[in-house]
């Protein structure tokens, strides 16, 4: 994998993302570029809103579908990351998924809170996968995001055995644990090769 360097949201320019979009929503005046910065963003508020921003087009409202497509627009100026997580959200969090099995346990929270860190922090996973054919295999993981279509969540995922991008139902991986390592400098890259990979 080349080498990127990793973007990182300033707290200025993501309350300024934010109270743009709040501003052609019509729920907020907006902001001055001198205003003083907003405190630390929590990565879970900041996932929500992308998230939120992602499914804007899903709820029957245009001009709140357009208005979020513009905040999306503008966000890949200051949070490349960001933009292409809302994007792979908007396709994949609705997206029905071919295969389901409903005698499968819903994902435990546990494996989710570990998951939704590993993402945050840019750690590599390892866990055992017991896939639609009910093979089994052990796999090392760089995560990239969880997206939740109707048939339970999944994460997206950088696989070392397969050598590349692939889905894994939450609910099937057993034995979940970080592994040593930090692939934030990789990150972008990565999330750029998957929402390539989607849009093909």
């Amino acid at each position: 994998m080349s080498q990127a360097p990793f973007s990182k949201l300033t707290r200025r320019a993501f309350a300024q993302v934010l109270a743009s979009g709040a501003a052609s929503l019509g729920l907020a005046k907006p902001v001055a570029a001198a205003q003083p910065a907003a405190l630390a963003v929590d990565p879970a508020l900041r996932d929500a809103a992308l998230r939120g921003l992602a499914l804007a087009g899903y709820r029957g409202d245009p001009v709140a579908a357009r208005a979020a497509r513009e905040a999306i627009a503008r966000l890949a100026e200051t949070d490349p990351e960001g933009a292409l997580l809302a994007r792979l959200y908007a396709a994949l969090d609705v997206r029905p998924a071919g295969y389901y099995r409903p005698d499968l346990p819903p994902a435990r929270i546990e494996a989710l809170d570990l998951l939704h860190g590993a993402i945050t922090r840019a750690r590599p996973v390892v866990f055992s996968y017991t896939d639609q054919n009910d093979e089994p295999s052990q796999r090392q993981v760089l995560p990239l995001a969880l997206v939740h279509p109707p048939q339970g969540v999944k994460l997206m995922a950088w696989c070392a055995l397969r050598q590349g991008y692939r889905q894994f139902f939450v609910r099937a991986m057993d034995g979940i644990s970080l592994c040593d390592g930090d692939f934030s400098a990789d990150r972008l890259t990565l999330l750029q090769g998957l929402v390539e990979k989607q849009r093909a």
